[in-house]
């Protein structure tokens, strides 16, 4: 079956442009402890009353979620369940097992005849309470290629941990397994950085970048396009979390005494400015082929691929993140720009969430400025759009 992955891999040089009218949802389940943060538009069809089983469909794209939820008395692993799901449906399928978040779990291909063929992928993974979660997402097969890179950007919105949001999902897991490491090397605040990331992650990443700006341009002229951009953002952000997990540690760990030692009072400010001007100065470089997404993957940059602002600012968001550091992810449209805010306590320009509990200081990763300086032609604050990151 990872044949079959391989070819929807290798396929990923076609957009579609269907048109999307409903805003995004995440599907939170608190007592099993997943979610899904699907794309914008999905409606509940049918529903079983214990909540066991949810039927979603799209009122613009012919696309079907199945959500169920099977009890481990009478299944013994995620593949066994995903097949029993299947075989209901009279489907045939191919399927694989793989090791994702730490559990046992399973990806499937399948194809079945209802009141016409259909083909889609699905998913099984273990969650809370004993229990068994599995996806179907399909499509008419006559649509089938079109709609790929949607149904697979659902299923690998999945998270089976209520607590983590921060590691790949599922498919980027299987096509791409673990293959050995890589050695990254930088020069930040005079300081050599040594460290690691993994042989698969550059391709990964930017495969994940493609499958994700792919289902973004299907918002590309409607109201709730912003709500796209932000689960686009969010979803690299979850991708390349963990990828740069090591370089994030080494990074800390060689820079942060030093930045201690120069203002003891706030090293924070100190660390995230040594990063900001480090980001300042890569090379900068924007997608020449208009249908192509501007995002450089984030282990791409650690290794020198050229880069534009939102990508730079997410790097940021990133490295900060993963070492306690609140920040936000900020995007303009009508700037064409994209930033970085950071919680931390510092004079200078912030921007400050609708609901008032937050104030974040604003930093541009495109001009050698400090924390806190942005360009006057980009102060107003309702032109800018808050990314809130797990």
């Amino acid at each position: 079956m990872a044949r079959h992955f391989q070819k929807f891999i290798a396929s990923l040089i076609t957009l579609i442009t269907f048109t999307l009218i409903l805003p995004a949802e995440m599907i939170y389940d608190k007592d099993f402890g997943f979610s899904l943060d699907i794309p914008e538009g999905f409606e509940v069809a049918d529903a079983t009353e214990d909540g066991t089983s949810i039927l979603f469909t799209h009122p613009n794209i012919d696309i079907t979620l199945a959500v169920k939820i099977y009890y481990k008395q009478g299944y013994k692993s995620s593949i066994e369940s995903l097949d029993a799901a299947l075989n209901k449906l009279s489907a045939k399928a191919s399927t694989d097992e793989l090791k994702w978040e730490g559990q046992k779990c399973a990806v499937s291909t399948f194809e079945m005849d209802l009141d016409q063929k259909y083909k889609g992928w699905a998913a099984g993974a273990p969650i809370k309470l004993d229990s068994y979660l599995v996806l179907l997402c399909y499509s008419p097969e006559s649509i089938f290629q079109q709609c790929q890179y949607f149904i697979v950007s659902t299923i690998n919105s999945l998270s089976i941990n209520d607590e983590l949001h921060d590691s790949p999902g599922i498919f980027m897991d299987y096509a791409f397994p673990k293959s050995g490491n890589k050695t990254v090397n930088a020069r930040i605040a005079g300081q050599d950085i040594k460290s690691i990331i993994d042989a698969s992650d550059e391709d990964a990443a930017e495969c994940l970048v493609n499958i994700e700006y792919s289902v973004l341009m299907m918002y590309a002229n409607h109201p709730k396009v912003m709500q796209a951009w932000e689960r686009y953002y969010r979803l690299i952000y979850r991708d390349s979390y963990s990828r740069l997990s090591n370089f994030s540690s080494d990074l800390f760990n060689k820079l942060y005494p030093i930045a201690k030692a120069e203002n003891p009072e706030n090293p924070e400010i100190a660390y995230a400015q040594k990063l900001l001007s480090w980001v300042q100065g890569f090379h900068y470089k924007r997608a020449e082929d208009a249908k192509s997404s501007d995002f450089t993957n984030l282990p791409a940059m650690l290794t020198g691929s050229g880069n534009d602002c939102d990508s730079r600012s997410m790097l940021m968001c990133v490295l900060l993140k993963s070492v306690g550091i609140d920040s936000i992810f900020l995007f303009s449209p009508s700037y064409s720009h994209a930033m970085v805010g950071t919680a931390i306590k510092a004079p200078g320009q912030t921007y400050l969430l609708k609901d008032g509990n937050k104030e974040y200081l604003m930093g541009e990763t495109t001009a050698n400025v400090t924390w806190g300086m942005i360009a006057q032609d980009h102060g107003d604050r309702n032109k800018w759009v808050p990314v809130i990151l797990p």
